[in-house]
């Protein structure tokens, strides 16, 4: 008979697999202390060894202990670490793939926008194979009410940030200094708020129609949105926007986003 050489060795750690796990317990738990039995408990582990595990992340501060009430949290060195994380996640990486895609299945020019206080900066552009080529230039700042992304972004705006935008002098959601009315608009931002897209039908350039969604982070904060710009009919905004806002909702889970 033939001898089997598949492997079945795992290079797992159990003490390191232990500790994750009780980090993840803590983290999961629906408050934010547990006291050493209900953490035993719950990982199916001696208290020996649980008590061994929470005094050892202790000394990275990544466990806080309640000495009042006995009880265990997650530490503030964990902060640390998530920051850097956030910090260094490559929103333009994650997103080139479902972005490129978007860009051929629609034939249009699709952006991705970053969020820094009131302008949409382009981080990237996209091209489709479309008949009338769109050609949008990376690096260039718009502000974060104009056209699409503007009604997409304000949109999922907290009321009082949205609320203290709306007394600015100059808002472009349909374009350069033109005059809209407030109630359209909000009609608008609530449609937006159901679909999870917005549009615009060439009111800020003739002819040329714009879709957009917003990115969320882990702490549920639009960072960054994504666009697409065209010369398809009105027909398509149905079938594009639902595109757009499913790709925004990936690439929102894919920098931590629980949407």
């Amino acid at each position: 008979m033939a001898k089997n050489n598949t492997s079945t060795y795992k290079p797992i750690v159990p003490a390191v697999d232990q500790s994750a796990k009780l980090l993840l317990c803590l983290g999961n738990n629906s408050g934010p202390n547990m006291t050493l039995t209900q953490i035993c408990k719950k990982l199916g582990i001696h208290k020996s060894k649980g008590f061994s595990i929470l005094h050892t992340l202790m000394q990275f501060d990544f466990i806080s202990k309640d000495s009042g009430t006995k009880t265990y949290s997650l530490g503030p060195g964990l902060l640390s670490l998530a920051k850097n994380v956030h910090e260094n996640l490559d929103i333009r990486k994650i997103s080139e793939s479902f972005l490129q895609d978007l860009a051929l299945q629609t034939k249009s020019t699709v952006l991705l926008g970053v969020i820094s206080n009131d302008q949409f900066f382009i981080s990237a552009t996209y091209e489709g194979d479309d008949t009338v080529g769109i050609t949008i230039r990376a690096n260039q700042t718009l502000h974060i009410t104009h056209g699409a992304h503007g009604k997409a972004i304000v949109a999922f705006m907290d009321k009082e940030r949205r609320d203290s935008l709306f007394k600015q002098k100059q808002l472009y959601f349909y374009g350069k200094d033109r005059y809209f009315d407030m109630k359209v608009l909000k009609k608008e931002l609530s449609l937006c708020r159901k679909t999870g897209f917005a549009v615009d039908h060439g009111s800020v350039t003739p002819g040329i129609n714009a879709i957009s969604s917003p990115i969320f982070d882990s702490d549920k904060k639009i960072i960054a949105g994504v666009v697409i710009v065209g010369t398809f009919s009105k027909e398509k905004f149905s079938e594009f926007g639902q595109k757009v806002a499913d790709i925004s909702k990936e690439i929102s889970r894919k920098v931590g986003a629980n949407i």
